[in-house]
């Protein structure tokens, strides 16, 4: 019995491109990755890690080819599956296009207009919340809860996690000051 796969588009929402697409593209994807951390690690260190201009392309490197395996690896496992053309009219509309600008223009106007900065000690090392972290997290919750439909929780565990983790290493490994922060 062969599995049927819809395919209705390069949408996120709108399914599966087909297996064999997916693979080429994931080969591709980890080819370029290799060949930018290669390169990246030519690039001389002139102090500590925190200053490598090498490290913050192996970092996007290193996750794009951790997303290019999951990418073959999914194309892998659905490459027996016949894969057939979706008859829905997915178009795209104004109104979430609006709404994307809507979300986008908003959090420009909060970062701008309500800046703060919380200072606080937490096991002798002062970490600081500012606005960056606020209203992205807010921002990508609502916009990760309105497009990739997952949910609301799962929106805010994402969003927050993400947020956090990338505000850390910009503010505590580079030392660059975010923006809505002073």
């Amino acid at each position: 019995m062969t599995a049927k796969t819809s395919f209705a588009g390069e949408d996120e929402n709108a399914g599966f491109a087909s297996p064999k697409l997916d693979l080429i593209a994931a080969a591709f994807l980890a080819i370029l990755s290799i060949w930018i951390m290669f390169e990246a690690f030519q690039l001389k260190m002139p102090g500590d890690v925190s200053t490598f201009p090498g490290l913050m392309p192996i970092v996007t490197a290193a996750s794009l080819l951790i997303m290019a395996g999951m990418l073959g690896y999914l194309a892998w496992k659905r490459r027996g599956t016949e894969t057939v053309a979706d008859e829905g009219d997915e178009e795209v509309s104004f109104t979430r296009t609006a709404l994307l600008f809507a979300f986008i223009g908003s959090y420009i106007l909060a970062l701008d207009l309500v800046p703060f900065t919380y200072r606080f000690d937490l096991f002798d090392t002062q970490l600081v919340v500012g606005a960056f972290e606020t209203h992205t997290t807010i921002t990508l919750t609502l916009l990760l809860a309105y497009f990739w439909r997952a949910g609301l929780m799962k929106a805010l565990a994402v969003g927050a996690l993400w947020t956090v983790s990338l505000a850390g290493v910009f503010r505590y490994v580079f030392e660059v000051p975010l923006p809505g922060s002073f």
